[in-house]
C-alpha cells in the first residue's frame, strides 16, 4: 500500500509501502543493461505463480495493453493471460508510462549489474532496454510521476543523497538532473501522492485526505482544486483527472474535466473486503485499477473486468 506524508515542519509516514530494502550485490562498472528487442521475449506467467507489491500501472503506447510494475518486474495482460519479461525483473517503484517509454525507480534484479537502489531509470521497447538517468545507488523514488507527453518528472525524495536533501524536486531533462520545488501553499497538508499533467509541463497535482491541490508553476506554489474529499488515488489523461474518493467506508470514482472543472462519477468494480484502491491509470475511456490486495481491474468496452484476483493468476 502507498504511504502518506504529513507535510508541516517535518514529514511523518502515515501509511506503509511494501518494498524490499536489502542490499543487492552488483558490479558498479555498468549503468545500462540492454536486451536487443529482436523478438517477442515475453513469457506466459504460470497459473501457480502469484503477483505481489504492485507499484505502478498503465497502458503501453502502441497496443494499449495493460502493464503493471511488481516486486519481480513488469507483467502485461494479453487476451490469453499475463506475460512477464524474463530480463530486467527489478522491484520497480514509481513506475510511469510516458510517450517514449517509461520511468521507474526501485531495487535491482540480483542477476543484473545495476546498483541498489536504482535511482531514476528510463525504459524503452516495453522494458527490454533500460538506461540509468541519475542517482543510481543513491535514491529509491517511491513518489515519482512523469507527464505522458512532456516527460517532466516530479518526485519526492525521502532520504538525502550525496547532493540532494529530502524534499520535492522536478526534472525537465528526463531525470538527468533535479531542481527543488518551493511547494508554497501545502503547509500542514497531508499528501498521499503526486500527479504530473500529461501535456502541460508546469502543471502538477498533489492529493490526499483533504482533496487535490494544483500548481501551474511547476510546483512552486499550490492552491486547492478539489476540497473536502478524501482522495486515495488519481490518474491523469490529456485534459482530465480520474480519481477515487472514500466516503463512509466505501469508494467512488470521479472524472474531473480540467477545462471547465465539471465532474462525472463512475462506478467501481466490486472490491474485495478491506481492499483499498492504490493505483489508477486512465487513457480516454480506458482505465486500469489496482487495489491493496494485489487485484487488478480493467475498464474496457464499458465494463470492469477482473484481470488479477488478489494476486492469483488464472
Amino acid at each position: 500500500m502507498k504511504r502518506m506524508l504529513m507535510l508541516s515542519l517535518f514529514l511523518t509516514p502515515l501509511l506503509l509501502t511494501a518494498c524490499g530494502t536489502e542490499e543487492v550485490p552488483s558490479d558498479t562498472s555498468q549503468s545500462e543493461n540492454v536486451t536487443p528487442p529482436t523478438k517477442d521475449e515475453w513469457q506466459r506467467v504460470g497459473s501457480d505463480e502469484t503477483v505481489s507489491h504492485i507499484h505502478g500501472a498503465g497502458f503501453w503506447q502502441d497496443d494499449e495493453r495493460p502493464v503493471i510494475a511488481t516486486h519481480d518486474g513488469l507483467i502485461e495482460y494479453r487476451e490469453d493471460g499475463w506475460y512477464t519479461l524474463p530480463t530486467n525483473r527489478h522491484d520497480y517503484m514509481g513506475f510511469e508510462v510516458v510517450e517514449d517509454g517509461f520511468y521507474a525507480s526501485g531495487h535491482p534484479d540480483r542477476r543484473t549489474d545495476f546498483k541498489n537502489p536504482l535511482g531514476v531509470m528510463h525504459g524503452k521497447n516495453h522494458g527490454t532496454v533500460l538506461e540509468s538517468r541519475s542517482l543510481e545507488g543513491e535514491a529509491d523514488f517511491h513518489y515519482m510521476r512523469a507527464g505522458y507527453a512532456t516527460g517532466t518528472l516530479y518526485v519526492y525524495l525521502e532520504e538525502a543523497t550525496s547532493e540532494l536533501e529530502p524534499g520535492f524536486y522536478r526534472s525537465i531533462d528526463g531525470g538527468k538532473s533535479f531542481e527543488p520545488m518551493q511547494v508554497n501553499g501545502i503547509e500542514g497538508v497531508q499528501v498521499a501522492g503526486i500527479v504530473a499533467d500529461a501535456t502541460d509541463a508546469e502543471r502538477v497535482f498533489l492529493y490526499g485526505p483533504s482533496g487535490i491541490l494544483v500548481s501551474n508553476d511547476a510546483g512552486d506554489s499550490f492552491e486547492p482544486l478539489i476540497e473536502s474529499e478524501q482522495v486515495v488515488t488519481v490518474g491523469e489523461d490529456d485534459g482530465q483527472l480520474a480519481y477515487i474518493r472514500q466516503t463512509d467506508g466505501s469508494f467512488e470514482g470521479v472524472r474531473f474535466n480540467l477545462d471547465d472543472e465539471s465532474t462525472e462519477t463512475f462506478n467501481l468494480p466490486e472490491l474485495q473486503v478491506d481492499a483499498v484502491p492504490i493505483e489508477l491509470a486512465i487513457k480516454e475511456e480506458h482505465m486500469l485499477l489496482v487495489t491493496s490486495d494485489n487485484s487488478v481491474y480493467e475498464f474496457t468496452d464499458g465494463e470492469w473486468q477482473t484481470r488479477l484476483d488478489a494476486g492469483e493468476l488464472d
